[in-house]
C-alpha cells in the first residue's frame, strides 16, 4: 500500500505492476485494465483470471472516457462487419440453382419441393450456422406414401361396407327367386 500512495503521490512515477507488485507497471491490459510491468507478468494474469487480454468492442465507453484510439477500434469495428456483410452478399448472389457448388442436401431439397407445391417460398439459412445445423425439419416421402396409401385402404374398406350389404341383399333375393332391383 505504501508504494501504491508513493507512486500515486508522484505523477511521474508510474503505479506498480499490480501482478508482482515489486516493479512499476509498463502496459494495462485492455481486457481488464489490470496493471503489468513484464511478459511473464502477463501470462501470469491471463492465467490466474482467465482473461483474453481483448478489449470488449461491443461494450458501452461513456463520451468522457471516448478517446481516439476507441473511435478507431469502433470504426475497424464498422470495417469488419461490412466486410463480412459484403462477402456473404457475393457468396448469395453467386450461388443460384444453376451454379455448381450450391447443392441443397437431399432432404431439405424435398423439404422445398413440397412447400413449393403448396405455394410456399422457403428460404434457409447458410450451412454453417448453428440454427441450421439443429434445424431437423425435413420432408419425408415414406410417410406420405403410407398416408395414401392407408387413404386407399380406407377409402377400400368403406367401399366394401357399403357394396358388401348390397351384394348380401341381392344374393339373399336370388336365392329365394324373387327379382331385385337396386
Amino acid at each position: 500500500m505504501e508504494k501504491e500512495a508513493a507512486a500515486t503521490s508522484n505523477p511521474k512515477e508510474a503505479p506498480t505492476c499490480q501482478e508482482c507488485g515489486r516493479n512499476p507497471s509498463k502496459y494495462r491490459c485492455p481486457g481488464c485494465h489490470l496493471r503489468s510491468c513484464s511478459l511473464p507478468c502477463v501470462k501470469a494474469h491471463k492465467k490466474r483470471t482467465s482473461c483474453t487480454g481483448k478489449r470488449d468492442r461491443t461494450q458501452f465507453v461513456p463520451l468522457s472516457k471516448f478517446d481516439d484510439n476507441l473511435l478507431i477500434s469502433d470504426y475497424n469495428l464498422l470495417e469488419e462487419a461490412k466486410r463480412v456483410a459484403e462477402a456473404s452478399q457475393r457468396r448469395r448472389n453467386g450461388w443460384s440453382v444453376g451454379y455448381p457448388s450450391f447443392r441443397l442436401p437431399h432432404r431439405l431439397y424435398l423439404l422445398r419441393n413440397a412447400a413449393s407445391k403448396r405455394r410456399t417460398r422457403l428460404l434457409f439459412l447458410p450451412s454453417g450456422m448453428t440454427r441450421r445445423e439443429k434445424n431437423q425439419s425435413r420432408y419425408d416421402q415414406r410417410l406420405v406414401s403410407n398416408v395414401l396409401l392407408n387413404l386407399l385402404v380406407y377409402l377400400l374398406i368403406l367401399a366394401l361396407a357399403i357394396v358388401f350389404p348390397l351384394i348380401c341383399y341381392v344374393s339373399c333375393y336370388q336365392s329365394l327367386g324373387l327379382m331385385c332391383t337396386i
